[in-house]
């Protein structure tokens, strides 16, 4: 049996700020003068990225076609990829997530001891080697308009004895970070830290990097991995409006960079109702579920066939694809005011663990700042967004065959035509007596008009149909 359903795409409105770069002011992201909430998932298929072998999740086109799709239907404007491969080419990868109105926040590191930081001797790890990686991907991502931010690091601390000996090392790959962007001339994209919820030094660990000192190494924002909300649970019992509090005191945007409890299952989501609501909006700018793709780990909302690149939906996307739709994202600007203390205040009072400044630049590092490194910058290219030539399938829960998947251009800057607009309008003409139609506007002119049951979809943006 083969399925005509384009799923419903309602929360595609969200896709308003397009490829406009994002800016922080105050605690809170930007897109012009619009407030920006990250609606996201965390996304790396295939696992780890092995960074001397393969590909990456931006170098194969056909499968960012199929994925884009899914994400895009899945009603998105954030995706977290956490490795890539600065060998390879992403152009044609990154236009088509740019030309479908979602934006990236990109890891740093990779897996392997020359692209990572050893938690328990950090000091093995902070060399020039490690350092070039870093500057690569600044070097070959920066030219990306939907690149949203980059994490210096990952939970390199996890308990407070080891936060100890990172903490300083955290501040110097930032400060190395935001200098070498000024030396080459790179966009300023904001960089910042993803920290586990670990209770004892969360919020420690947030004064620490938000503070302004002369080493340079503070954070433009701070991401918490957090698994607390499992099930049926409350804003208050789920240990949220706890974090909330504590987050409200550390001065800069914060946002979940991981959440999505399995613990039990199914799935339900309840707390990206709470994030975006008026309890949570004002600290948190919303939130990057865990994960896109099925693991050994359970947390995927879409199983990929890593042979064929066949890809089977699973309960949890549509479970989340239907909380997003429903979510209601702030009008209007919730962002607190925030005044970053200088560090020669802040340190003293951390008791977590020894706050000390970042440790001191090492000379091989600073050459490799002043001289670059030589990687290709990226560019938006024109990219087809037809993938009627496509050689996967996508079933749905049930097992049925998604027919004609499209991707639709939000951003405006694309030039190549998307697929087959007249035969989307004679599609629309034939069932229009028994269409269903939802429309949600945006802040910057854009109009989503979803046929639900029907086999295409268009947009009109700025009142041009495309």
């Amino acid at each position: 049996m083969r399925s005509s359903i384009l799923f419903l795409a309602a929360a595609l409105a969200r896709f308003t700020q397009a490829v406009t770069p994002i800016t922080i002011k105050d605690g809170g992201f930007f897109g012009g003068n619009d407030q920006f909430f990250m609606v996201g998932v965390g996304y790396q298929p295939g696992g780890p990225v092995e960074l001397d072998q393969g590909i990456d999740p931006f170098s194969d086109l056909s499968g960012c076609q199929r994925d884009v799709y899914l994400l895009q239907q899945l009603g998105i404007n954030t995706i977290r990829t956490y490795a890539v491969n600065t060998t390879l080419n992403h152009d044609e990868c990154m236009s088509l997530f740019a030309a479908a109105g979602i934006y990236v926040v990109l890891d740093v590191n990779a897996p392997g001891w020359r692209y990572s930081v050893n938690r328990e001797e950090p000091w093995t790890s902070y060399h020039a080697g490690y350092m070039e990686n870093v500057f690569s991907v600044m070097e070959q991502f920066s030219s990306y308009p939907n690149v949203l931010g980059y994490f210096s690091g990952n939970e390199l601390a996890n308990e407070p004895k080891n936060a100890n000996g990172t903490a300083p090392y955290m501040r110097a790959i930032q400060r190395d970070m935001r200098q070498y962007a000024k030396a080459q001339g790179l966009r300023q994209v904001p960089i910042g830290y993803s920290t586990a919820d670990v209770v004892d030094f969360r919020q420690d660990l947030g004064f620490y990097l938000s503070c302004i000192g002369d080493d340079e190494g503070h954070s433009d924002f701070y991401g918490i991995n957090s698994y607390e909300w499992c099930g049926d649970t409350t804003f208050e019992n789920s240990g949220y409006q706890k974090l909330t509090e504590l987050m409200e005191e550390v001065e800069m945007p914060i946002f979940f960079s991981e959440y999505g409890c399995n613990e039990v299952l199914p799935r339900t989501f309840g707390d990206a109702n709470a994030i975006y609501s008026s309890d949570m909006n004002h600290v948190f700018s919303g939130g990057i579920v865990y994960e896109f793709n099925q693991e050994a780990n359970n947390y995927g909302l879409v199983d990929v066939n890593a042979k064929t690149g066949d890809a089977k939906i699973l309960p949890d996307y549509n479970t989340l694809r239907d909380v997003y739709s429903k979510v209601q994202l702030p009008t209007g600007e919730t962002a607190r005011k925030i005044n970053r203390p200088q560090c020669s205040t802040v340190f003293p009072t951390i008791s977590a663990f020894d706050a000390v400044p970042a440790v001191p630049q090492i000379k091989d590092i600073t050459n490799l700042i002043k001289t670059g490194v030589k990687v290709t910058r990226g560019k938006l290219v024109n990219v087809d967004l037809d993938l009627t030539g496509h050689k996967w399938n996508i079933q749905d829960v049930e097992g049925n065959t998604i027919e004609k998947p499209a991707i639709t251009s939000v951003s405006g800057w694309n030039q190549v035509p998307t697929a087959g607009s007249q035969t989307a309008g004679e599609s629309a003409s034939e069932t229009s007596k028994n269409a269903a139609v939802s429309a949600r506007t945006g802040g910057n002119g854009i109009v989503a008009i979803v046929m639900v049951g029907l086999t295409t979809m268009f947009f009109m943006i700025g009142g041009l149909l495309v």
